[in-house]
Formats: structure tokens, C-alpha cells, sequence
């Protein structure tokens, strides 16, 4: 895809920082891949049946054009987090590179961009840690049914795709503010000595700088729907003056396998931005579960 319509920087000068303008390019390769499968099927009528559909998206993403190969950064709540640059996939996060705990003060550690170390980078040491963008993904439908019966599951995946976490500004934030703190800073740098990669509880101590150390595997399996209906004997629905008619029981969002360390792996909280920001989780509202029965019928 190229001609992409994006905003280029201009001086000042002229009045205006940006203008809209077609210069960027974009790569998408990979390849779709998609099986239906009849595991089972009698051949009574009303006998057992068991379908399912699998289906998986592969694919590499690569800006390979801007203006005057200029990267385009993007911003949440006025922090950088992420960026368009030539050679590297859409979105990649622009932070700083978190290196490790100073076991001699419990300070965070970040990678200059000249190889060395420091506790108080600066914006010429941000650099690409991470893409949001999964390797693959996909979902599995799964189909049973035996006489008046029907079990239909869904689940779906992404896998190799990160999050920034960006909660963890306040929620792992060596207690500058007095939002509720995840579970990991009990594991935190408390004395001379300490090898942990939390930070000391203190807000001077690098702690709450956007860096690598909130990006997060943003892998998942998720149960997304399980629906189990029964069709009513045909005698039964005739009764009801109905050509035919169906009980349900059915459950959304059931249930999510992760290590992600926010409510929901699968997320975008930059809104108008979602063109250049991708993966970023600031408060975005969880999914809900729910659960819903019915009566279906046909008259």
C-alpha cells in the first residue's frame, strides 16, 4: 500500500507544524490459511455431528516509505510510546530500554544509546523495543449436535504480539501516586544487594518512566463463546402453533489464558491514533462476560 495520507512535519515558520500529505508506503505479507473439518457424521437422522472450522492469519508488516525516510512518533496522554519509521513494523514502541535493578541503590537501569548505562536516559536514547503486532492469529469454531441437541464453542488466539501496559505508570510507579499497586512490587529492591528487576519503592528511583519494563507478552487464548441449545420435539412446537422452536443457554468472553498483566491482552486505547498507535493499554475498559437465554422459534 503506498500514498498513504499522513501528517509530515513542516517549520513553524509557516504557520502550521504538519500538513496532510500522501508519502508513506506500507508491506503487509504473509498468507491466510483456513480448514473445515467433518470429524463426524452419522448417517441417522438427528445422529451425532461434529464440525469444526479453524482459521490463522500469518503476516509481516514493514513501513518501507515516509517523508524524506523521517519517522513519525505518536503520543498517549502526552508520553511517546510509539512510532512509524522506515524498516521497522506500524506502531513499533518508541520508549526506553529498561535494562535492570542496581542491586548497590534499587535505581532502573536504561540502556544510552550508546550502548552504556544510565539512570537518567534522555529522549535521544529512546529506541524500538517492541511490536504490537502478533505473528499470528486466529480462532477455532468447534460444532457438536445429537438428536434435539447443539453445543457450539469458539475460541480464539493471537500469539507473539506485545502491550504496553501503560496502568503501570500508577499502578508500578514505586508509589508516586496512590493508585493500587500490582502484585509484583512485593518483590521489589529493599536492600544493598537485592537482584530483582523491581525498582525500590521510590518515585526518584526510575520506576515510572515509560520503558520496556511495562511491555508485556500480549499472547492469549480466550474462550470467547460456548452456546448449548436444544430444539423442542417437533409435536411440541406444533403445540405452540410454532414450525419449530429452540431453548439456549449461552456465555461470551469466558474466559482469557495470558500472562498479561492487565484486564484485557487485547487492546487499543489511543482511539483517533489507532493508524499509528496499536497495543497500548490506558485504561481501557475490560471486556465483559455475559450470558444470555432465550427461546428462538419460527412461525
Amino acid at each position: 500500500t503506498d500514498n498513504l495520507l499522513v501528517q509530515r512535519p513542516v517549520p513553524a515558520t509557516s504557520g502550521y507544524t504538519s500538513v496532510w500529505d500522501n508519502v508513506g508506503a506500507i508491506s503487509n505479507r504473509g498468507f491466510d490459511f483456513a480448514l473445515q473439518t467433518a470429524f463426524f457424521r452419522s448417517r441417522e437422522r438427528d445422529g451425532f455431528e461434529w464440525n469444526a472450522d479453524l482459521n490463522m492469519t500469518f503476516n509481516k508488516n514493514e513501513v518501507t516509505a515516509l517523508y524524506d525516510g523521517l519517522p513519525l512518533t505518536a503520543t498517549v496522554s502526552g508520553r511517546v510510546t510509539s512510532v512509524a519509521a522506515v524498516g521497522q513494523p506500524l506502531g513499533t514502541f518508541y520508549l526506553f530500554e529498561f535494562l535492570r535493578v542496581d542491586p548497590a541503590t534499587g535505581n532502573a537501569l536504561f540502556r544510552k544509546a550508546d550502548g552504556t548505562e544510565t539512570a537518567t536516559p534522555v529522549s535521544a536514547d529512546l529506541r524500538f523495543v517492541g511490536n504490537p503486532q502478533p505473528k499470528y492469529f486466529g480462532g477455532l469454531t468447534s460444532t457438536m449436535s445429537f438428536k434435539g441437541l447443539d453445543l457450539r464453542g469458539f475460541l480464539q488466539f493471537s500469539q507473539g504480539g506485545k502491550a504496553l501496559n501503560m496502568v503501570r505508570i500508577f499502578s508500578d510507579d514505586g508509589g508516586s501516586t496512590r493508585d493500587n499497586k500490582i502484585k509484583s512490587v512485593l518483590n521489589r529492591w529493599q536492600k544493598p544487594g537485592d537482584i530483582t528487576d523491581q525498582p525500590r519503592m521510590v518515585s526518584t528511583s526510575g520506576s515510572r518512566l515509560l520503558s520496556s519494563r511495562f511491555v508485556e507478552d500480549a499472547s492469549f487464548v480466550r474462550l470467547g463463546e460456548v452456546t448449548l441449545g436444544y430444539r423442542l420435539p417437533g409435536s411440541l412446537a406444533r403445540a405452540m402453533r410454532a414450525e419449530n422452536a429452540r431453548l439456549y443457554v449461552s456465555g461470551r468472553n469466558l474466559h482469557t489464558w495470558t500472562n498479561y498483566l492487565g484486564f484485557n491482552p487485547d487492546v487499543n486505547s489511543s482511539g483517533a491514533n489507532a493508524n499509528t498507535v496499536m497495543g497500548v493499554d490506558y485504561y481501557a475498559y475490560p471486556l465483559s462476560r455475559t450470558f444470555t437465554f432465550g427461546v428462538s422459534a419460527g412461525w
